[in-house]
């Protein structure tokens, strides 16, 4: 079982894998303009010609951001993202003690992330591809994996701490089942909504884990 403070700073060593400083403000605009496009028309529509009009750049200019072009971009974009979630992941999650707090906040930042940014479906649909099609380079599918096994870990381990028992399993299957929230929750745009969605998921999740 691990304590919450250890877990933050898992988490806060995963922030670090990412370079922020090499992350100019041209190339913000690019991986920006990257997830617009492929939210608009998904990921299979983004060439490098397409993200040139969306960004109001030439497509050389893009290549002197990003010299292995398309790939390149698709796998900063995602780095960026998965980055930027665990950034705020962390903020959400820094001044808490309590298992409970704790469970409250990880189910609170993930409901509104997955309702609230359409973006995260586009990776996930993305990620579930790969497994079948391998589109991905390896090393960030390797980095994918370890990023959703420690999210996988979080929801264990804060789970643990809050009495329940051999809930591996039931902690992965609650990870997935809030990934695909946008699904079956039908969010009116409102925080009311928002906060009727998080409420509804911590019954589940403890109806679920036998709380």
């Amino acid at each position: 079982m691990e304590s919450s403070k250890e877990l933050l700073a898992r988490l806060e060593k995963y922030l670090g894998t990412f370079d922020w400083n090499s992350l100019t403000t041209s190339k913000q605009v690019i991986l920006e303009g990257f997830l617009r496009v492929a939210t608009r028309d998904g990921i299979a529509s983004v060439s490098m010609r397409t993200l040139a009009a969306a960004v109001g750049l030439k497509p050389p200019t893009i290549y002197s951001h990003f010299p292995g072009g398309r790939e390149e971009v698709l796998s900063n974009a995602l780095r960026w993202h998965y980055n930027h979630y665990a950034h705020g992941l962390f903020e959400d999650l820094k001044n808490l003690r309590a298992p409970e707090e704790s469970w409250h906040a990880l189910i609170n930042f993930h409901i509104r992330q997955q309702l609230q940014r359409p973006e995260n479906d586009i990776w996930d649909t993305l990620i579930a591809t790969d497994r079948i099609a391998k589109l991905l380079p390896e090393g960030l599918r390797e980095e994918i994996e370890d990023w959703e096994g420690f999210v996988d870990f979080m929801y264990f381990s804060i789970a643990e701490n809050l009495g329940a028992k051999q809930c591996s399993i039931e902690a992965r299957a609650l990870r997935k089942l809030f990934d695909s929230i946008g699904a079956w929750w039908k969010w009116d745009g409102s925080e009311a909504s928002l906060e009727a969605a998080v409420a509804y998921c911590v019954d589940v999740s403890k109806r679920i884990l036998k709380l």
